[in-house]
């Protein structure tokens, strides 16, 4: 065995007093009736203490939040939607109020699927925007800015922020893929 490294090796033998630490530890069990079907069922103390709802099964659990747990009981789901809200409606109102993170996110999209090389972040994207002072490349003028690859990604370019300038929607438009 290796000195100085902790936990169980491969080849490493345990001493039989650690051997029966081990076995009587292992040996405790928690009854408890399962919070499902309530029958009676057990588990390991160190088990025990870490759940807050107690089952006898993978399956009772899934049954249990399937057909008992309120959904906004639910992880995936507290503090994000309100009881009478679908995802679909949660959905189009998160797009509403982000477009700047809907837009960026269609845009990697976009760059995975042309294999581009590397991307770039929202703030890098923002942080280039303030060092153009929010003004088009091309026209100077001071409109909504949208993202340009100076090597259009058809052509081969990347996706790092030191290929993408920021221009206007006429302006991106009438480069269209030229470099």
């Amino acid at each position: 065995m290796t000195k100085g490294i902790k936990g169980f090796q491969v080849g490493h033998k345990h001493s039989e007093e650690t051997k029966k630490k081990i076995g009587k530890a292992n040996s405790k069990q928690i009854y408890f009736n399962c919070e499902y079907y309530g029958k009676e069922s057990s588990d390991r103390p160190s088990h025990f203490a870490k759940k807050k709802r107690h089952f006898c099964s993978k399956e009772c659990y899934a049954m249990f939040r399937k057909e008992k747990l309120p959904f906004y009981e639910q992880n995936s789901y507290k503090g994000v939607r309100t009881k009478k809200e679908s995802k679909q409606i949660y959905h189009r109102n998160y797009c509403i109020s982000h477009p700047e993170n809907i837009a960026h996110l269609k845009a990697r999209r976009y760059a995975r699927k042309k294999n581009a090389e590397g991307s770039h972040t929202l703030k890098e994207w923002e942080d280039l925007k303030k060092r153009y002072k929010n003004i088009c490349a091309i026209c100077k003028l001071e409109k909504k800015l949208t993202k340009d690859h100076i090597i259009p990604l058809s052509k081969g370019g990347s996706d790092l922020i030191e290929n993408i300038q920021p221009l206007c929607r006429n302006c991106n438009s009438r480069k269209n893929n030229k470099i």
